[in-house]
């Protein structure tokens, strides 16, 4: 928490120093493909239980930004609201829903015409994970840091970007089912996908 109050006060104070400032809001889709999903028999050895690797399901994400400015360089902050979702399959079909907040603060730089790359740290809050298996109880990390990477195209009120969200730090839930002992299960679902995104922006670059 204190190194995200360090962060913004730095934002803060760049921002001050921007030739334009824009803001707007964005959506667009999300291809997510991380995920682990370990399903754990605590009858038998641990060497006994099952590794299921994600299947990629498309999501959907949306929110506002701000952009400050400088010659080829900007600074840009949003919040996003990103829904995904995890699914596996054994002998049955499980899925994991979940909805969190995003905080990416991105620094970009013009790369050649209305192009732009940028790189920057997204703090992470989980809003909620739904598992598709009745009568399970899920716990999880809430707070999590990752990286965004991206390349995209300003067209002044218009912008296309193309981002890799990359988790950083470990994102681990439990799911624990009230009936069946043998069917307990862990999952690391640190951020790990693709963001396809279109913003509009309230006002010119000028």
């Amino acid at each position: 928490m204190k190194n995200l109050l360090l962060l913004l006060l730095t934002a803060i104070t760049i921002s001050l120093q921007a030739q334009t400032f824009q803001y707007g809001i964005q959506g667009g889709v999300n291809y997510n493909y991380s995920g682990d999903l370990t399903q754990l028999n605590i009858l038998d050895n641990s060497a006994d239980d099952l590794i299921h690797k994600a299947k990629s399901i498309t999501g959907y994400h949306g929110g506002i930004w701000t952009k400050f400015n400088f010659s080829d360089l900007f600074l840009k902050p949003e919040i996003l609201y990103t829904r995904f979702e995890n699914e596996f399959t054994s002998i049955t079909t499980y899925s994991l829903k979940t909805e969190k907040v995003d905080i990416p603060i991105v620094l970009g730089i013009k790369v050649l015409g209305p192009m732009y790359i940028f790189a920057g740290p997204d703090f992470q809050y989980i809003l909620s994970e739904n598992f598709s298996v009745n009568n399970t109880q899920v716990t999880y990390d809430q707070f999590t840091t990752g990286l965004n990477l991206g390349i995209g195209l300003d067209l002044n009120k218009i912008s296309f970007e193309l981002r890799w969200d990359k988790g950083l730090s470990e994102s681990n839930s439990s799911i624990i089912n009230s009936e069946f002992i043998n069917s307990n299960f862990t999952l690391d679902n640190r951020a790990n996908q693709l963001m396809l995104s279109l913003y509009y922006s309230f006002t010119d670059k000028e």
